[in-house]
């Protein structure tokens, strides 16, 4: 099966309000009426972009894009930053994440050329995601973050052109 991104606005959280995550993942992913909450809230409208990840006309993903002002403190100034990235429970273990990666380093390529890298923050405790973002392209920069939940490994994706 294969996966498609489609653009969401902040107005957009019923499309993927069902998506729930395993238990032990609850605390590495904010909920999700949070994050549609920020956005609405946002001072960086433009700047930051929310996506579903589809599969035969069912949502079974999501996450956010950021760049320019609304890029975190731990960012490079030409790279847009991966957040809340989620695959609902019912599809983990699909591939539907490391193509969501792919998806998005497709997007920012056609979309903003300008863009030399996409990084994320990590919680170092998550294993399973950082086995993720490893086999899907990203490298660890050696660089740490402590955020909401605790100290988080920034991870950093090459951006190639024209694809």
């Amino acid at each position: 099966m294969r996966a498609a991104l489609k653009s969401l606005s902040h107005l957009d959280y019923a499309l993927v309000a069902h998506l729930k995550v395993e238990p032990e993942q609850e605390e590495f992913v904010d909920p999700l009426d949070l994050v549609f909450t920020e956005l609405r809230n946002s001072a960086c409208t433009g700047f930051e972009h929310a996506f579903s990840i589809e599969v035969c006309d069912k949502t079974v993903g999501f996450f956010v894009l950021r760049e320019r002002a609304a890029l975190p403190e731990w960012a490079l100034p030409n790279a847009m930053t991966l957040h809340t990235l989620c695959v609902d429970r019912s599809y983990q273990g699909n591939g539907y994440g490391k193509a969501a990666i792919a998806l998005a380093a497709r997007w920012i390529s056609k979309n903003r050329p300008s863009i030399g890298s996409l990084m994320l923050g990590v919680n170092v405790r998550n294993v399973a995601a950082r086995a993720v973002y490893l086999k899907s392209g990203f490298r660890d920069t050696g660089a740490t973050h402590y955020g909401l939940s605790g100290f988080q490994n920034i991870l950093k994706h090459e951006i190639r052109r024209g694809g």
